[in-house]
């Protein structure tokens, strides 16, 4: 969608009261909200669960989190992400728009999920899911080598 097109869209669904800017960018009212569970179709959406793990507790998911959101990279395009006290929730759609990713950080528990209009063992959604997988791990790396090179730097200067 080009950004003009999406600004007005955002824009007009702001004034609907439907979502509201945030310092992290826009999110769902509760309006909005109740409008978006009414079932379409009559069935929601099936998930498949493609990865679970557990992940260094040395380094802190809020910061790895931080990195992530709003990145794109490889054929996954940033969604949005919603949290709160127990799980933040990081979403991203492949280029095509048929199948979403999901990041489910609760404490120090990583769950990757997909929902696939191909259904779930499309190629294209267990790759993405794994693209989603190695930029994590790539991430919580480069937030442990920064504290590291942070910790080796201020025991220099003392």
């Amino acid at each position: 969608m080009h950004q003009e097109t999406l600004s007005r869209a955002l824009h007009r669904l702001e004034s609907d009261h439907l979502v509201e800017r945030t310092e992290d960018g826009y999110r769902l009212t509760q309006r909005g909200s109740e409008i978006i569970h009414v079932p379409v179709g009559g069935q929601p959406t099936k998930r498949s669960r493609v990865l679970e793990t557990y992940l260094p507790s040395d380094v802190s998911s809020s910061d790895v989190i931080s990195r992530l959101k709003y990145c794109w990279f490889s054929t996954l395009r940033w969604l949005g992400y919603s949290d709160n006290d127990n799980e933040a929730l990081l979403a991203w759609v492949t280029d095509d728009g048929v199948t979403q990713v999901r990041a489910r950080f609760r404490n120090n528990h990583l769950s990757i999920e997909i929902n696939s209009e191909t259904g779930e063992n499309s190629n294209v959604a267990i790759k993405s899911a794994h693209e989603l997988a190695a930029r994590i791990i790539h991430e919580y790396q480069e937030v442990q080598n920064t504290r590291t090179s942070q910790a080796t730097h201020g025991a220099q200067i003392s």
